[in-house]
């Protein structure tokens, strides 16, 4: 694949490769979730933060990355941005063991 140009955003870290091959155009997105999940997880893990959402009518359920949204669309079929927070929330216990980690809730329930 012949490399036409790349593009990286720091703030999500998602890295768009666009390439051509054999007269067609090849759009490679790749992501490091890594500092997301520790980034969930540190919010999972704090008893304040859960707190202070609720005091303010705030619940914050699940920390998904772009590629992982396009993930769960491409191959569950799955659109976060058309569902409430409680089904996303279903969903991702469902699929605990590819998604779970993505809940920022202590008991994964809203």
């Amino acid at each position: 694949m012949k490399i036409l140009g790349v593009e990286y955003d720091p703030l999500t870290g998602v890295k768009t490769t666009y390439g051509a091959e054999d007269g067609k155009m090849i759009v490679k997105t790749e992501q490091d979730v890594a500092p997301h999940l520790d980034y969930t997880q540190a919010l999972r893990n704090d008893p304040d933060y859960a707190k202070r959402g609720i005091k303010q009518n705030f619940q914050h359920v699940g920390h998904i990355p772009n590629s992982v949204v396009a993930k769960m669309l491409t191959e569950d079929g799955f659109d976060v941005m058309r569902f409430p927070a409680r089904e996303v929330v279903k969903f991702l216990r469902k699929n605990w063991d590819k998604y779970g980690k993505l809940i920022v809730t202590a008991s994964g329930r809203i």
